[in-house]
């Protein structure tokens, strides 16, 4: 079976790739990663009463479609979400939002409401071509296609934008 990269893609044809809809256990794990890791296959396997062999493939699935990612520690792998793993279970409703957009907008250092207002409307609008990636990138590609995006939201993307790139107002 051929695996997509980690580059950017649909959500609805991410969803059906990484079969995060179908296989339960899969979106407890990252459901877990989420909200418990960064956290070793060993932790998942002892927390969700698996097979460390069985967290530790569901994991590392997770990491192929970049949901999570491998935090360096000198024991072993530690898994941590990603933000498409955080939008990816924001969509798909895996674990309380609230939660998610907490973990979102302290990474980005961002209101939430905005967040929220912002993600609600990225995820409406695109629908099956909605690009999941981190957060700044998925500001950018609704700028590119037109659609507004909050000003709080905008201005903390800009700091991502080269100088000669960024205009102002």
């Amino acid at each position: 079976m051929k695996y997509p990269t980690t580059t950017q893609f649909c959500m609805l044809k991410f969803i059906s790739a990484c079969r995060l809809d179908k296989d339960q256990l899969l979106s407890e794990v990252l459901r877990y990663i989420i909200l418990r890791g960064p956290a070793t296959a060993y932790r998942i396997a002892r927390d969700l009463n698996l097979h460390f062999t069985q967290a530790y493939r569901k994991a590392c699935r997770l990491e192929r479609f970049g949901m999570a990612r491998r935090a360096a520690n000198h024991r072993g792998s530690m898994f941590e979400a990603t933000e498409r793993g955080i939008v990816t279970c924001y969509y798909f409703g895996c674990a309380n939002w609230e939660v998610l957009i907490d973990k979102l907008a302290a990474r980005h250092k961002l209101p939430r409401p905005a967040l929220r207002a912002f993600l609600d409307a990225y995820l409406d609008h695109f629908k099956n071509d909605a690009v999941v990636d981190d957060v700044p990138v998925m500001a950018f590609y609704a700028a590119y296609r037109g659609v507004e995006i909050p000003e709080e939201l905008a201005s903390a993307v800009a700091r991502f934008l080269p100088r000669a790139a960024y205009v102002s107002r």
